[in-house]
């Protein structure tokens, strides 16, 4: 052994140590990551009360887009104008849905509804999506109503909203909606999840399209 064998088997061996280090290094930056990324993807799932109100739900756009819709209505004479809406939904509850094809609970879906135009630009004919006008949201929270789905509306500016009156929107929902108690009839990528699990209720074949 010459006498320079000592010195370079040492700095061999801070190498694998540092390497090692660094791999430490590296993975404990990837956790930290995930977390991160989780921890903002269960703040976008979640909705805020005020004590019996519900928060306007901030960030919906940034949810799921699963259908939208021109005019539609289970009234056979609807009020004149064309409004479109667009539906949303958290994440985590689209999710579950592709996987069971039924909505968990704490699901929460938003309708967008935007007044409409056909004079803007190059066009001149078609209809395309303007204003908004309000949302309205449904909330799956068995702890929190007991029939476990609540309704809420808000204008364009509004900030908080009770929940309605069972009368005013559950009743059709639990009839009409295909998928427990929502319009999923309407939603053309949930329609066939439904179907492929065996819970669509194929009597559900109106309403409205939330």
């Amino acid at each position: 052994m010459t006498s320079d064998e000592p010195l370079v088997t040492e700095l061999r061996r801070l190498n694998v140590k540092t390497a090692i280090l660094f791999v430490v290094l590296v993975l404990i930056s990837l956790c930290a990551g995930s977390l991160q990324v989780s921890s903002a993807g269960s703040s976008q799932d979640s909705v805020q009360y005020k004590g019996d109100q519900l928060v306007r739900p901030s960030d919906y756009r940034e949810w799921v887009f699963v259908s939208s819709g021109l005019r539609l209505s289970n009234n056979p004479s609807p009020a004149e104008g064309a409004t479109f809406t667009n539906v949303f939904v958290t994440p985590s509850a689209y999710h579950q849905f592709l996987a069971t094809g039924t909505w968990p609970d704490k699901t929460v879906l938003v309708q967008e509804s935007r007044s409409s135009s056909n004079q803007g630009s190059l066009n001149k004919a078609s209809q395309y999506q303007a204003d908004l006008v309000g949302i309205s949201v449904k909330v799956k929270d068995a702890a929190r109503y007991p029939d476990q789905w609540a309704y809420f509306s808000f204008d364009a500016s509004a900030q908080t909203a009770k929940a309605k009156p069972k009368a005013a929107c559950w009743q059709c929902h639990h009839d009409q909606g295909a998928v427990d108690s929502t319009y999923v009839q309407f939603y053309p990528t949930l329609k066939p999840v439904a179907q492929k699990f065996g819970t669509m209720h194929e009597s559900g074949a109106g309403g409205k399209s939330y």
